[in-house]
């Protein structure tokens, strides 16, 4: 089944020219073949979410906020796949992939 994300593939081989972005003080090249606006929105709103709980959360490392943000995001997928008409198992599917992605960025963010 074909995934709607416009993030598919994020950080894969691709023609397209990397977009650098920068989360939380540091860049991250992406690359795949997204609109680089809406890959830096994506980006904007990741480092808007972790400058915000920084805010909240004293001496938290980077990569505590990252996880931090990713349970708020994840939060947010499930909190709109239980209100959505949508098939169950397609929101599964793209749950599990977001989920994947997002600990692949996570191990980036840790290394």
């Amino acid at each position: 089944m074909k995934s709607e994300n416009k993030m598919d593939e994020l950080n894969t081989a691709s023609s397209k020219s990397p977009v650098t972005v920068n989360i939380f003080g540091a860049d991250y090249a992406i690359r795949n073949g997204a609109d680089p606006e809406y890959i830096r929105s994506v980006a904007a709103h990741v480092d808007h979410l972790m400058r915000e709980l920084s805010e909240r959360v004293a001496y938290a490392s980077a990569t505590k906020l990252a996880v931090l943000a990713a349970l708020q995001l994840t939060d947010q997928i499930f909190s709109e796949r239980n209100k959505t008409s949508c098939d169950h198992s397609e929101l599964v599917e793209h749950t599990d992939q977001l989920l994947s992605r997002l600990n692949q960025t996570l191990l980036e963010v840790v290394e």
